[in-house]
């Protein structure tokens, strides 16, 4: 189980790497720029957390949530998972863990249910990236068979 673990909060750093350089991407290419997850994840934390205004915070809590939290529990749950292949599995996480953004990130961020106050968008780039981080996290666990 042990080993399991470790390699979710592997392949789980690098799909929040890999999502991370995506949107910044996105956003020094101009592209939606008025959507940043990033800021609406700050926003969440201030409001919550009570956290000042800085988006290092918000960052943190990024790789943080895609490191131990969504890292762990995908290394936990990756044998109950339905599917032919470690990325299948993880795609299906991915849906999911975006499911659970969906109704909890977002409203407490104060942009409603499924992001909607952003618009169409915010859902639509948001199952993307997690449809993204699914495939990498389980595709990054599968190569790392063997670490431990």
């Amino acid at each position: 189980m042990g080993c399991r673990l470790v390699r979710g909060m592997l392949a789980g750093f690098v799909a929040t790497l890999v999502i991370s350089m995506i949107m910044v991407l996105r956003l020094s290419a101009g592209i939606i720029p008025w959507y940043d997850p990033i800021e609406i994840m700050n926003l969440a934390a201030q409001d919550l957390l009570g956290t000042p205004d800085i988006r290092l915070v918000a960052w943190a809590i990024h790789f943080s949530v895609g490191t131990l939290i969504w890292g762990l529990l995908f290394g936990l749950l990756i044998p109950y998972l339905p599917g032919g292949g470690d990325a299948r599995r993880g795609l299906l996480f991915g849906v999911v863990a975006w499911l659970v953004v969906m109704v909890t990130v977002f409203p407490m961020a104060g942009s409603g249910l499924f992001g909607m106050g952003f618009g169409l968008v915010a859902p639509l780039s948001t199952l993307l990236a997690h449809v993204v981080f699914g495939l990498v996290i389980g595709s990054m666990y599968a190569r790392l068979r063997g670490v431990c």
